[in-house]
């Protein structure tokens, strides 16, 4: 299955571009991680979960680039404007071919029905988006504009692993608010960082609507973010935030809890989902962020006593670049779920789950401290 960096044309197309797409590939491939994981946990068929896993990484680099259109044509100058126009909706197009390609070759008896309308309502939340005045959004309209641009592509994600794996659909609801949780804790992280850019826009969000007066009347960017971080709205953000990731890190337990699975089969599909994304989307080699000599380390102590392995296991979640103090999980539970796991899978999946994050945390902000110190960076300079 050809994915986005693929369809780039070798010639003509300028670095800049190319990058971009690359960053949204690595982006969207995470979604796609996530449904190839428990695709293969259910169905151990890997070409299945490569398939369906194509899907939400295509639709999102396809529904980004065009947004990309829309959002930024403003700002280009007439002499390149068609150029880049064309540069961005037609290779969305092209991309989306990918996913056109992708569902017809999924069994016939897998049930597209509610990814179908999935897509749909992804569509109507782009449509829709001009249609919330931030004068009068209420904090409610700008959080259900959150569940309906953001949080649906979790929603996504789950729509194709109940087309073709047999989870129960109580399983399936605790996988949907799962996902709408963290898709909404990004989302509205990456709407932090651009607080500036949406008040200028007239575009309604969360921060926004948390923040007790009117900032279009700010004078500047500059201006607009001193007064948000000078209110208390960052703190009545971070509660909401809170409350979103002590009910996701539920469900994650909860949904754990009804794998009927040995933890040898969880972490084989979680080293296989990872090393799709690795080998087959991201444009990032691990070897960039993992050298080899890090990765023989870190086999080489999992091969060890109990004690060195909790000792690497403790010491690798402590350097990960995500903010790991607001996970919702006990990393010491989970240190004791898999201590005792084969330590060659165990390091393969260490070392690309550093990798994995790192990417993450380059192409998005992955906590609120994050995204508040880049909104306050990119106000000091604007012309960056």
């Amino acid at each position: 299955m050809s994915l986005p960096p693929a369809a780039l044309p070798d010639a003509g197309c300028p670095p800049p571009f190319r990058a971009r797409v690359e960053r949204y590939t690595n982006q969207g491939g995470l979604i796609g991680a996530f449904t190839y994981a428990l695709t293969v946990l259910e169905t151990d068929d890997e070409t299945l979960a490569a398939t369906t896993a194509s899907i939400p990484t295509n639709l999102f680099v396809t529904s980004s680039l065009h947004d990309d259109a829309i959002d930024e044509s403003g700002d280009w100058n007439a002499a390149d404007r068609k150029r880049r126009l064309n540069e961005r909706i037609t290779l969305g197009d092209l991309v989306f071919t990918n996913v056109v390609e992708a569902v017809r070759s999924l069994p016939a008896d897998a049930d597209l029905t509610p990814v179908l309308e999935t897509v749909r309502q992804i569509g109507r939340g782009q449509l829709a988006e001009d249609h919330l005045e931030p004068s009068t959004a209420t904090l409610e309209d700008a959080v259900a504009r959150v569940d309906a641009r953001g949080a649906v592509w979790g929603d996504l994600a789950v729509a194709l692993v109940d087309a073709v794996a047999d989870y129960s659909e109580t399983q399936c609801e605790m996988l949907r608010r799962l996902t709408r949780n963290g898709m909404f804790v990004l989302t509205v992280v990456d709407d932090v960082e651009d607080l500036p850019a949406d008040v200028a826009n007239g575009v309604a969000n969360v921060p926004r609507a948390l923040y007790d007066g009117d900032l279009s009347t700010r004078e500047s960017p500059a201006a607009v973010v001193d007064a948000f971080l000078g209110s208390d709205a960052p703190d009545r953000l971070e509660a909401i935030l809170a409350e979103r990731r002590t009910a996701l890190g539920a469900d994650a337990r909860a949904f754990a809890a009804t794998l009927d699975r040995p933890e040898t089969d969880v972490l084989a599909a979680v080293r296989r989902a990872l090393s799709w994304y690795c080998d087959t989307v991201c444009s990032v080699p691990v070897e960039a962020t993992v050298p080899p000599e890090r990765q023989r380390r870190v086999r080489a102590q999992l091969a060890g006593d109990e004690a060195s392995t909790r000792r690497t296991l403790a010491a690798a979640v402590a350097e990960l670049p995500l903010e790991t103090g607001s996970l919702p999980v006990d990393l010491d539970a989970v240190i004791d779920t898999v201590v005792e796991l084969p330590a060659a899978p165990l390091a393969d999946v260490l070392s690309m789950v550093t990798h994995v994050a790192t990417i993450a945390d380059d192409v998005m902000s992955t906590s609120l401290a994050d995204a508040l110190d880049v909104l306050e960076r990119r106000a000091s300079t604007p012309q960056s």
